[in-house]
């Protein structure tokens, strides 16, 4: 899709998101497989799902589990999955909003309460907005339709400053409010217009 040049910077950055919504949908399922592949290519984030698999896997018998040998193919990582695929599907189709803010802050709360370390939640949006990277790139160098007109660097430049807004959001639960200039974190309702 083909993005009007006459936007503002936010509403040009959030139209190219949403433009996006064509090509990545398909690969949503297959974005979200890569991401926790590399989640569970290393021992210190797998290490979180092991952590919660009494929690969430009821139903199986993990007596014999052990970190090495957790897979997959697990309940929980089935729910997960489905989880970060809606959050993927919200961002490129939903309005940036105060619904969508409340989304991304829901990110960083909900993942503070079970005690999941802000690094792991950065690499978590590092493996997302790689995937995603990935995505576009593959379509921008295939010869599917519009793919010749498609704005690889205007997109890419777009995800980037959404995920390093969801950083943030996720980051404001882990600070000290004082640290933060001493009034506490940014109000929602103008957080759109000082970053985007």
């Amino acid at each position: 899709a083909v993005v009007s040049t006459q936007s503002t910077g936010g509403e040009k950055d959030i139209a190219l998101v949403h433009a996006s919504a064509g090509i990545l949908a398909p690969r949503l399922t297959d974005m979200v497989d890569a991401v926790y592949d590399k989640l569970f290519s290393f021992d210190c984030t797998k290490r979180i799902f092991f952590g919660e698999k009494e929690k969430h896997d009821s139903g199986v018998d993990n007596s014999s589990s052990t970190l090495e040998n957790y897979d997959q193919n697990k309940p929980q990582i089935g729910m997960r999955k489905g989880a970060l695929k809606l959050y993927l599907t919200r961002l490129v189709t939903k309005p940036y909003d105060g619904n969508m803010l409340n989304v991304l802050d829901r990110m960083g709360s909900m993942h503070r309460v079970i005690k999941v370390e802000l690094i792991h939640l950065q690499i978590l949006l590092i493996f997302v907005q790689d995937a995603v990277i990935a995505e576009l790139y593959s379509y921008k160098n295939s010869n599917q339709p519009g793919a010749a007109e498609f704005d690889i660097e205007g997109t890419v430049r777009a995800f980037g400053k959404v995920i390093g807004i969801q950083n943030q959001f996720i980051s404001k639960w882990y600070e000290d409010p004082v640290s933060q200039c001493g009034h506490g974190p940014p109000a929602k309702s103008s957080y759109w217009c000082s970053i985007l």
